[in-house]
């Protein structure tokens, strides 16, 4: 049996927030648990996971309920891999800023100016991640690890 959905992961996430307000979040940690277990089990990414699940379950309310787990799952990965570029960014401005202090052929009134620059960059992305972190969906008391790459094999 194939169960097909008219609604999108964010509405799923919001019809188990009215179905279920005090054990949304619980729903969402098995659905998560499960598919991950999948995942491992099967060797899948976890959009395969999830597909798999929904073609073997009969059960209409646990898949709305790992539809959003997945969701949140993949708004989670998406985020990650944002903080992961934004950190790779600010690491190659801390590189060039070393490089810099330690170059012997530029001026002093052009490292300033390139110092300030690699700096302010620096503080940009910072800013960003501090923004990305914010709109992390963090669901119980959960621990906010940044992995990239959980939907890819």
């Amino acid at each position: 049996m194939t169960l097909r959905f008219t609604y999108t992961g964010s509405e799923a996430l919001d019809m188990l927030k009215t179905t279920f307000p005090k054990t949304w979040e619980q729903e969402i940690t098995d659905g998560q648990l499960f598919i991950r277990s999948l995942m491992r089990m099967y060797l899948l990414s976890a959009v395969e996971a999830y597909q798999k699940f929904i073609n073997q379950t009969g059960s209409v309310e646990k898949s709305i309920s790992t539809l959003a787990a997945l969701y949140v799952m993949n708004c989670q990965d998406k985020i990650s891999k944002e903080i992961k570029e934004c950190q790779e960014n600010q690491l190659a401005y801390g590189n060039q800023l070393t490089a810099l202090e330690n170059s012997k052929t530029t001026s002093l009134e052009d490292k300033k100016t390139l110092r300030s620059y690699y700096l302010s960059k620096q503080d940009e992305l910072q800013q960003h991640i501090q923004k990305l972190l914010f709109d992390y969906p963090i669901i119980g008391a959960q621990r906010v690890i940044v992995q990239a790459n959980l939907f890819e094999n």
